[in-house]
């Protein structure tokens, strides 16, 4: 009867906290991501989630690609390039719930490419339609939330 009613409290507490931990949802992709680790010394961590809106749904198993902003004091060029290596540019890939994590990166300017550049990708935009830059910044989590694309996984 005593492991009876300790089975019992624990059922209780168990479901309490799931109910709690269900009741305080927020929009941030770091609060969907099972754990993210503190950046490294110097570095920074990037997380984010990517959701179609063609399919309705979070997009999983996507390219997530860290450009690096370069800012170029040439008027013809403007002020500033971003610039994606295939081989070195920090990335990660979404899981099942759109969400990625990119660990330990240079602390610096970034844009956002979701997909693949060869097949189908979006360059993340601001408000004016331009590639918006994020700058994570050393020892910090930049969280960059929710990604709305068009993309779909009849892209890939």
């Amino acid at each position: 009867m005593k492991y009876f009613k300790i089975l019992i409290a624990l059922l209780l507490l168990v479901g309490i906290a799931a109910c709690s931990i269900n009741g305080n949802e927020t929009d941030t992709a770091q609060s969907e991501a099972t754990l993210v680790p503190t950046p490294e010394a110097g570095k920074a961590t990037v997380v984010g989630k990517v959701y179609s809106t063609t399919a309705d749904a979070p997009l999983d198993n996507v390219d997530v690609r860290l450009a690096e902003v370069v800012r170029v004091e040439d008027p013809e060029v403007g002020s500033d390039i971003y610039v994606l290596d295939q081989a070195f540019s920090p990335g990660a890939i979404t899981d099942e719930n759109g969400v990625f994590v990119v660990e330990n990166i240079e602390a610096k300017e970034y844009v956002i490419i979701v997909g693949d550049v060869e097949r189908a990708y979006e360059v993340f935009n601001d408000d004016s339609g331009k590639p918006e830059v994020w700058n994570a910044l050393p020892d910090q989590i930049l969280d960059v939330g929710v990604l709305e694309v068009k993309l779909s996984k009849a892209d890939f």
